[in-house]
C-alpha cells in the first residue's frame, strides 16, 4: 500500500532524483549509504526490495532471540520512537556496533536442482533458499509499539442527522387502521459522553410490503412518507419516549379520524432512506457549504492532521514543523488525546481524513485512502451500525452479532431496480448490481463471500439469496422466500458445527444457483456442495461439537421416535464424542431447532419414509460410536455388542454384515448384492497396521458422507423446476480462515488440523481469484490496449503459499525406483499423498520434504511460505501474503489420508438394506461417490444445472484427476478446482466478510455444545456494550490479507470500466444531437474514431478516458453519469414521442367530433325545415308541388 504521507513530501520537495540502475554505486557511495541506514535505524541489512514489507526490525514473538544473549521484549530492543520524559527527548535505539553485528550473516547456499523447474504455471512461484543466519521473519503487524506513551484510539463520533424528524398527517382507513405497524426492539446507542446503553425504542413501519405511505405519491416533499426503520419520536405531539407499546396503541385508538407521527430514521437506516426518498425526486446535488464549514475545513487542513499507527491501532496527531536535529527519516508530531509530544518514524504516519468522511460510504471517496483511514472509518460506522462499506467495486461486511432492521423483505422492496449508485452499501445491492448487469449483458453472474470464520458469510448469502428470489418473483410461483428459507434450516441442520471460532460454523463449500428465464424471474434453484467435513461426524478437536443435526435429534425426538431409533437410555460413552448438553436450557433449545427442522423438510416435500431413514442413519451413527472398536482375539469388532446390533436393525442389516463392512471389507466384498455397487480395493492402504478405531471411523465418516449427499439431492429434487432458463446467479461460500490459537476460548491452546487446512486452502485460492480479477486482470487488459499507467509497488501475484500446498509434479506418474519418492517440486497435498503410499512413510519425513522445497525466501516479499515449530511435527503457513500466520499440527495425517477399505463398503451396505426405503434412497449413488469425493448435488435439476454438472465431471474425469480420483489429499484440490471451472465464466462480485473481533461468533464456553443456538446471525451476546467495539488488530489483518486497498488503489487510479467500440456507439449514440445518424453505416475500423468524436462532443476531460486499441477505458464513475444522461436524454425523447402520439391522436378525436357536429348540424336544419313544413302543411298552406321540391332539396344531405 502506497504511502501517501511521505509521498506528499517529496512532491514538495521536488521529489526524488533516481539514480540510474545500470550504474554500480561505488564503495564510498556503499558506505555512506550503510552509515545513513545506521541513522535511521535500519537494523536488518538484508531488507526486502520492496519498501514497505521489511521497513523495521520487527522481531517475532515466535522466533525469539538467541538463547547465547539475554532475551528481551520487542519493546526493549526496538522502540518506534521518542517519548517525551518531563519535556525532554530520549532517543531509544541501538549502537551501531550491535547493528554492525547483527548485520554479519552467512553467504547463500546454492538453489537445489528440485527448485530451479523452468516450467511452473504462472501462479506458482519459488525463488532462492533463505540461507542460515537470517534474521527470523518479520511478524505479520509491522506497527510498532509505544510502551511509556499513553495512546489511544480516536473518539466514536456519531454521525450527523442525514434526514430531519418527518412529521405525518395519516387518515383512518376503511378497514380501521392507519395502514402501519408498530415494533418493539431493544437497541445499543452511544451517548455523546462514549459510554453505551441498551434502549428500548418503538418503530412505525408501513403496513405493506411496499414503502412510503403516509401522503401523496408526488415529489415535491419528502415529509408524507413512512419507511422502514423508522424510530417513532411523537404522536399527536406527544414524546413517546419511556412508554409501554400497550400505552402506545391506545394513544393511537384514541386519536379519531387521523393521526399526527413524528418519526426519524435510525443510523442503520438513514443512509437507505436518504437515498430511497432522494431518488423520487431525482438526483440532488450537495447544498453549498456555510462559512463555518469552510473555516472549519481550512483549520483542518492547515494543522496537517496526521494517524500514528502503532500496533494497538491508530492515534490521531499533529505534524509539528520544527527541526528534529540530525536524525533523518524522524518527525515530531503532537497527540491529539493528551498533547504529548513525539518523535517517530516518518514511515509511521499517514495523512487523516477531515471529520466529514469519518462516515464515507465508499473508501475510494476518501481524500487519502490509506490503512489507518480506512480503518478509522470502518470503525465509526461500525459503531452506528453501518456494518457495510463499499471499496469501489467490492463490499466490506462486519459482521453485527444482533439483529438489524436493515433485512427485512420491505428494505429489499426499497432497493429494488435501483441503480448502484443510488444504493448505499449493502448486500442487497451487491444482489441487485449482479442481478442487473446480468439481464443487461445476458452473463452469468458470480457472488462469492470471503472472510475469517464468524463474519457472517453464510448469513450474507441467506440475505441475497432472498433478496434475488423476493425481488425477481419466480415463474409461477414455484419457488418462494419460505420455500429457500426451509432449505437454509435444512443445510445449517446438517452442515454445520460448533468450532473454536464460530458456534455454527459451516464445515462445507456450498454453491447456490438460481437460474433466471429470459424475462428475469427465477426459473428454478439448485444446491452444490464439496469440502464436506465428514470426520467431523466422528472425530473433532476438544472443545467443538459435531454437526448440529446429532444433538437436534437427540434431544428433539417424540418418545415414539426415540422408542424407534433405540434412544431412550442414551451410552455415556461414545467414541464419536456425541453427547447431549448437560444445561437444560441447551436442550430446551435444541428441541425448538428439531421441531424446525422437521417441518423445513416436510415444506420441502420430503416425506415422512425419508425423514425415518435420514434419522435411522443418524441414529445408527449414533449407535456405532456408542458401540466402540475393539481387537479381539487378533481380530476387530465392536466392543459393545449391543449398541452394534441396534446399529446393524437401523441399518437394515445382520451384525456380521456389519461388521464384515466396517473391520472386513475384503469379506465384504465378496459377497455383495449384484445390484449394489461392487467396491475396488486395489491401490489401496491396507498394510495391516490399521487399527480398529481407524476402521469404525472411516465407516462411520463415509456413512454420514452418503447421508449428506441424499440430503442435497432431496434439496434439489424440491426446487427443480421444467422452465427453461438463460442465466444464473451462483452464490458461493466457504468456510473462513481458521485458527484455533487467535481465540481466548480455546484452553488450552491447539493447533490447526488438516481438515481446517483444506478450508484456509480454499479460502486462499478464493483471495488469489479476487487478485486475479481486480488486480492481474485489469493490468494485463491495461498492457494488452496500450494504456500506461504509473502504479509502483502493485504486485498482482497471487498468495506464495498456494503454490508451497497444490503444485502439481511435472510428471505425476513417475516414481524414484528406489525409495518410491520423486525429487520434482510438489506441494503438501502431492507429498501426503506420496508418502502415503510409501512403506515407511511418517509425518517427520513428509515436513522435511516440505522444508526442502519451499523453505526459502519469496523474492517478491523477501517472506518465506513456511516456517518450523519448535514443537516436533508442527509448522507454520504464512497465508494470505503473510498476513496471517497460523500453526498446524501434523500428527497422524498421513494415516487420516490415506483411504482405507471399509470406507467404501458404506453406500453398498446401504443400497442392500433389507429396509426397502433406505435401499431405495441411497439407490444409483455409486457413481457419484467413487467420482467426486465430497461433492453432492451432481444430479442436475435444470438445464443449467446439468451444465454445471458436466463442467464438475469433466474436472474430475480428466487429466491428473482421472489418476488421483481416490486420493483424499488431491480430492481437496480437484474440488476447489471443480469450483473454480464452475464460477470462472461469469462476471465475479465479492464481499469480504469481517469478524470484529477473534472470538465474535463464539456464544459458549470449551467443553460445551458450541453452535447449539443455531440461527448464525444470533451468536453473538445481544446487548452486551463491547459489540460496538472492533478489534483493531484483527480487523487490520483481515484488510491487509484481503489487498483490498491495493485494489482500490488501482480503482482510483486506473480505469475500472471498459466498452468495446462498437457497443459505446450503441449504447451512447442517443446522447448525439443526430442520434444514430452520425455513427452509423460505419465499418469496424471507425468505430475507435466515432467514439473520439462522441467523447469530444460529449465534453469530457481526456484525463478521464483512454482510448485503447478494441475498448475505451473510463474512470470510476463515469459509466453511470453517461447512463444518467443516457436515460436523461431517453426520457427526453419518450416525452416529445408521447406529445406527439398525444397531439396525433387529439387531432384525429377532433376531427371525428367536427364531423359530428356538422351531422348533428344538418340534422338540427332538417329538422326545423321539415316541422316548417309539417306547419304549413298542417295550416294547407303547401301544395303538393312544394313538398316535391322539398323532398328532392333535403335528399342530398
Amino acid at each position: 500500500m502506497f504511502n501517501s504521507f511521505r509521498k506528499e513530501k517529496k512532491e514538495k520537495s521536488g521529489g526524488d532524483k533516481k539514480k540510474d540502475r545500470g550504474t554500480p554505486m561505488t564503495s564510498a557511495e556503499l558506505k555512506s549509504l550503510e552509515e545513513v541506514g545506521i541513522k535511521r535505524g535500519i537494523f536488518n541489512l538484508t531488507r526486502s526490495s520492496r519498501r514497505g514489507d521489511n521497513k523495521r526490525d520487527v522481531r517475532s514473538v515466535d522466533n525469539p532471540t538467541s538463547a547465547q544473549a539475554p532475551s528481551k521484549s520487542r519493546d526493549e530492543t526496538n522502540s518506534a520512537g521518542l517519548a517525551e520524559i518531563d519535556g525532554n527527548f530520549e532517543s531509544v535505539s541501538q549502537t551501531p556496533q550491535a547493528l554492525q553485528s547483527q548485520a554479519s550473516i552467512a553467504p547463500k547456499p546454492p538453489v537445489p536442482k528440485a527448485a530451479q523447474s523452468s516450467q511452473l504455471p504462472s501462479h506458482h512461484h519459488l525463488s532462492y533458499v533463505r540461507p542460515p543466519g537470517v534474521p527470523p521473519d518479520p511478524p505479520e503487524s509491522r506497527e510498532r509499539s509505544f510502551p511509556s506513551v499513553d495512546l489511544r484510539l480516536p473518539s466514536l463520533v456519531p454521525p450527523p442527522p442525514l434526514l430531519p424528524p418527518r412529521q405525518l398527517a395519516l387518515r383512518r382507513r376503511d378497514t380501521g387502521d392507519f395502514g402501519f405497524t408498530l415494533r418493539r426492539a431493544t437497541v445499543m446507542e452511544r451517548m455523546p459522553n462514549g459510554q453505551e446503553r441498551r434502549r428500548v425504542v418503538h418503530f412505525a413501519e408501513p403496513g405493506s410490503k411496499e414503502p412510503g405511505i403516509g401522503g401523496d405519491n408526488s415529489k415535491t416533499s419528502l415529509a408524507p412518507l413512512l419507511l422502514p426503520g423508522d424510530r417513532l419520536v411523537e404522536i399527536n405531539g406527544r414524546v413517546t419516549e419511556g412508554l409501554s407499546r400497550d400505552q402506545i396503541v391506545e394513544m393511537i385508538r384514541q386519536s379519531g379520524d387521523a393521526v399526527s407521527l413524528k418519526v426519524q430514521p435510525g443510523p442503520e437506516m438513514a443512509e437507505l432512506s436518504l437515498r430511497w426518498l432522494r431518488e423520487r425526486e431525482g438526483r440532488v446535488q450537495d447544498t453549498a457549504k456555510s462559512e463555518e464549514q469552510v473555516t472549519s475545513e481550512q483549520a483542518w487542513y492547515g494543522a496537517e492532521k496526521v494517524w500514528l499507527a502503532h500496533r494497538d491501532g491508530f492515534s490521531l496527531a499533529v505534524q509539528l514543523g520544527g527541526e528534529t536535529g540530525e536524525l533523518e527519516g524522524k518527525v515530531k508530531i503532537k497527540l491529539e488525546h493528551n498533547g504529548a509530544l513525539l518523535v517517530v518514524d516518518e514511515e509511521d504516519l499517514e495523512k487523516a481524513n477531515p471529520p466529514k468522511q469519518d462516515h464515507e460510504e465508499d473508501l475510494a471517496a476518501l481524500l487519502y485512502a490509506t490503512q489507518s483511514a480506512a480503518l478509522h472509518t470502518l470503525r465509526q460506522r461500525y459503531a452506528c451500525n453501518l456494518v457495510h462499506t463499499y471499496v469501489g467495486p467490492t463490499l466490506i461486511s462486519i459482521n453485527p452479532l444482533n439483529p438489524l432492521p436493515i433485512y427485512s423483505e420491505k428494505v429489499m422492496h426499497m432497493l429494488r431496480g435501483c441503480n448502484r449508485e443510488d444504493m448505499p452499501p449493502h448486500v442487497f445491492a451487491v444482489a441487485q448490481s449482479a442481478y442487473r448487469a446480468m439481464l443487461r449483458d445476458q452473463q452469468d453472474q458470480s457472488i462469492l463471500f470471503l472472510g475469517a470464520s464468524g463474519g457472517g458469510k453464510t448469513t450474507n448469502l441467506q440475505h441475497a439469496a432472498l433478496y434475488l428470489l423476493t425481488v425477481a418473483g419466480s415463474v409461477g410461483k414455484a419457488l418462494n422466500g419460505e420455500r429457500l428459507q426451509a432449505v437454509f434450516t435444512v443445510l445449517e441442520a446438517f452442515g454445520q458445527a460448533g468450532a473454536c471460532v464460530n458456534a455454527s460454523a459451516s464445515r462445507v463449500t456450498t454453491i447456490l444457483s438460481l437460474d433466471f428465464e429470459p424475462a428475469g424471474q427465477v426459473a428454478s434453484a439448485s444446491v452444490q456442495t464439496m469440502l464436506l467435513e465428514r470426520v467431523r461426524a466422528v472425530r473433532r478437536p476438544e472443545g467443538e461439537s459435531s454437526f448440529l443435526v446429532f444433538y437436534q435429534l437427540l434431544a428433539g425426538a417424540e418418545s415414539s421416535l426415540r422408542n424407534e431409533l433405540h434412544l431412550n437410555n442414551l451410552a455415556k460413552i461414545n467414541a464419536f464424542g456425541l453427547h447431549l448438553p448437560s444445561k437444560p436450557d441447551d436442550c430446551q433449545r435444541l428441541t425448538l431447532q428439531f421441531a424446525r427442522l422437521v417441518a423445513a423438510m416436510c415444506f420441502l416435500g420430503i416425506s415422512t419414509e425419508e425423514q425415518h431413514v435420514v434419522w435411522q442413519v443418524l441414529a445408527a451413527l449414533y449407535h456405532l460410536g456408542a458401540a466402540g472398536a475393539c481387537s479381539a482375539g487378533g481380530r476387530a469388532t465392536f466392543a459393545a455388542q449391543e449398541c452394534a446390533q441396534r446399529a446393524a436393525f437401523l441399518l437394515g442389516c445382520s451384525l456380521d454384515e456389519l461388521v464384515d463392512a466396517a473391520f472386513r471389507p475384503q469379506t465384504r466384498a465378496s459377497s455383495v448384492s449384484p445390484r449394489s455397487a461392487s467396491p475396488r480395493f486395489d491401490d489401496l492402504s491396507d498394510d495391516g497396521k490399521v487399527s480398529a478405531r481407524e476402521c469404525l471411523e472411516a465407516f462411520g465418516t463415509a456413512l454420514y458422507g452418503e447421508l449428506f449427499r441424499v440430503i442435497i439431492s432431496l434439496i434439489n429434487r424440491a426446487l427443480k423446476c421444467s422452465q427453461h432458463s438463460r442465466n444464473s446467479i451462483m452464490l458461493v461460500d466457504a468456510p473462513g480462515w481458521q485458527d484455533p490459537r487467535e481465540i481466548s476460548v480455546s484452553v488450552p491452546a491447539r493447533c490447526a488440523t488438516f481438515e481446517e487446512l483444506c478450508h484456509n486452502y480454499c479460502q486462499e485460492r478464493l483471495l488469489g481469484l479476487f487478485c486475479e480479477r481486480m488486480l492481474g486482470a485489469p493490468l494485463d487488459r491495461y498492457k494488452q490496449e496500450g494504456v500506461e499507467l504509473t502504479l509502483d509497488e502493485l504486485d498482482p501475484s497471487p498468495p506464495f503459499s498456494i503454490a508451497a500446498l497444490d503444485l502439481p509434479p511435472q510428471q505425476t506418474l513417475k516414481r524414484g525406483l528406489a525409495t518410491g519418492r520423486s525429487n520434482e517440486v510438489k506441494g503438501l497435498l502431492w507429498l501426503m499423498e506420496e508418502e502415503s503410499l510409501v512403506a515407511g512413510g511418517n509425518e517427520d519425513v513428509l515436513l522435511e520434504r516440505f522444508f526442502s522445497l519451499f523453505g526459502q525466501c519469496d523474492d517478491r516479499k523477501g517472506l518465506s511460505p513456511l516456517r518450523r515449530s519448535e514443537h516436533a511435527q508442527h509448522f507454520v503457513i504464512r497465508h494470505a501474503w503473510g498476513s496471517r500466520r497460523i500453526e498446524y499440527d501434523a500428527h497422524g495425517w498421513l494415516a487420516r489420508s490415506r483411504l482405507l477399505p471399509s470406507s467404501l463398503t458404506a453406500l453398498p451396505l446401504l443400497q442392500d438394506s433389507q429396509k426397502k426405503m433406505i435401499g431405495k434412497l441411497f439407490a444409483g449413488r455409486s457413481g457419484a461417490a467413487a467420482m467426486s469425493g465430497s461433492v453432492a448435488g451432481l444430479e442436475g435439476s435444470s438445464q443449467l444445472a446439468l451444465r454445471r454438472a458436466t463442467s464438475m465431471r469433466k474436472t474430475f474425469a480428466t487429466g491428473v484427476a482421472a489418476v488421483k480420483k481416490r486420493s483424499l489429499c488431491i480430492q481437496v484440490k480437484l474440488q476447489v478446482d471443480a469450483l473454480f471451472d464452475t464460477i470462472r465464466r461469469s462476471r465475479m462480485l465479492f464481499v469480504h466478510c469481517f469478524a470484529p473481533k477473534a472470538d465474535a461468533a463464539v456464544s459458549v464456553g470449551p467443553g460445551r455444545v458450541m453452535g447449539a443456538d443455531g440461527s448464525p446471525e444470533h451468536s453473538g451476546p445481544a446487548g452486551d456494550g463491547a459489540m460496538m467495539q472492533l478489534d483493531i488488530p484483527q480487523l487490520r489483518k483481515q484488510l491487509r490479507g484481503s489487498r483490498l486497498l491495493d485494489a482500490l488503489r488501482l480503482h482510483r487510479q486506473g480505469y475500472p470500466e471498459q466498452i468495446l467500440f462498437s457497443e459505446f456507439c450503441r449504447r451512447y449514440d442517443v446522447l448525439l444531437p443526430g442520434g444514430k445518424q452520425q455513427v452509423a453505416g460505419q465499418t469496424a475500423s471507425d468505430y475507435k474514431k466515432a467514439v473520439q468524436e462522441m467523447l469530444e462532443h460529449l465534453d469530457l476531460e481526456k484525463s478521464s478516458y483512454h482510448l485503447g486499441t478494441s475498448q475505451v477505458f473510463l474512470r470510476a464513475g463515469l459509466v453511470s453519469r453517461l447512463d444518467a444522461q443516457r436515460e436523461a436524454s431517453t426520457d427526453r425523447g419518450i416525452t416529445r414521442l408521447q406529445a406527439a402520439c398525444r397531439g396525433y391522436l387529439a387531432r384525429q378525436r377532433f376531427k371525428k367530433r367536427k364531423v359530428t357536429a356538422n351531422f348533428l348540424d344538418l340534422l338540427l336544419v332538417f329538422r326545423i325545415s321539415l316541422n316548417k313544413l309539417a306547419e304549413n302543411i298542417l295550416h294547407g298552406n303547401v301544395d303538393n308541388m312544394e313538398c316535391s321540391c322539398f323532398i328532392v332539396k333535403n335528399k342530398t344531405h
